[in-house]
């Protein structure tokens, strides 16, 4: 099932020396299964003084057939459009992690945020308060599971602390974004990123957006979702978009303008 779930891109080693090793806010991370896996932290340009307030971070998830060396420039234009810091990890089985042998899973994408998620607040201090966790695609399934949590491991601060949280194109699950949720259900204990079953217990507001002529995951699976959410803000359904050309400076003006209302959210 994993691999047909996880379509890694099948790069060369090369491909990832020369675009995403050179960069250098690439990162190293460790999971708590001992896996290295990349990622870039990319810092938003701003003027900075005594006075200046810390900008918001946004913890971002990639889709599925793609990886951290396919989204550069998307994570670049990201931080640069919404004056937010990025970060962005790599799945354990993806790119760099894929050539040292490793095979993508639910289990390891999970490992792979709370690796993330243990990066941003305790070695850079980060308080959940500045960050934003945001999910694309497959994405949304590491994402609302980490929102929906109180505890990871190796960090003392909660999830549920959390700014807010932005679904792209989210499935409701593996199984329900392929088949529907009647279908799904024979499938259930094969199922994946049950987001349906977790979701509800994100305290932080939760903005969804979804091209109404999505044919990979259904906009169904974003409505759905939305109607479970205990904050809900008002979410962005485009019409007659699908799953890969969803239109960037819209989708960019939305979690920019979600960034803002959320607002940084005072420390305790």
């Amino acid at each position: 099932i994993n691999t047909v779930a996880f379509p890694a891109p099948q790069m060369g080693r090369r491909y990832y020396q020369d675009e995403l090793q050179t960069r250098p806010d690439m990162k190293t991370l460790v999971t708590s299964n001992g896996e290295s896996i990349p990622a870039l932290f990319v810092r938003a340009q701003r003027s900075m003084n005594f006075l200046s307030t810390p900008p918001p971070t946004i913890l971002y998830s990639h889709g599925n057939a793609e990886d951290l060396g396919l989204v550069l420039d998307y994570v670049d234009a990201l931080a640069h459009f919404t004056g937010s810091d990025v970060l962005s990890y790599e799945y354990v089985g993806y790119s760099l992690s894929k050539q040292e042998g490793h095979t993508p899973s639910e289990a390891g994408c999970i490992r792979s945020i709370d690796a993330a998620w243990c990066y941003l607040t305790e070695k850079e201090k980060i308080h959940p308060r500045r960050i934003v966790i945001f999910g694309r695609s497959i994405g949304s399934g590491p994402s609302v599971d980490l929102a929906s949590r109180s505890k990871v491991e190796g960090s003392e601060h909660s999830p549920l602390d959390v700014a807010g949280v932005i679904l792209q194109s989210p499935l409701e699950s593996g199984a329900r974004a392929v088949l529907g949720s009647t279908v799904a259900w024979l499938g259930y204990s094969l199922d994946i990123f049950r987001n349906y079953e977790k979701i509800d217990k994100i305290t932080a507001p939760v903005a969804i957006m979804h091209g109404t002529s999505d044919e990979v995951v259904p906009y169904a699976n974003g409505q759905a979702l939305h109607q479970k959410l205990q904050t809900k803000y008002a979410p962005l359904w485009l019409e007659g978009y699908g799953h890969n050309n969803m239109p960037q400076d819209e989708c960019f003006d939305y979690v920019k303008e979600f960034i803002h209302s959320v607002g940084e959210r005072k420390e305790k």
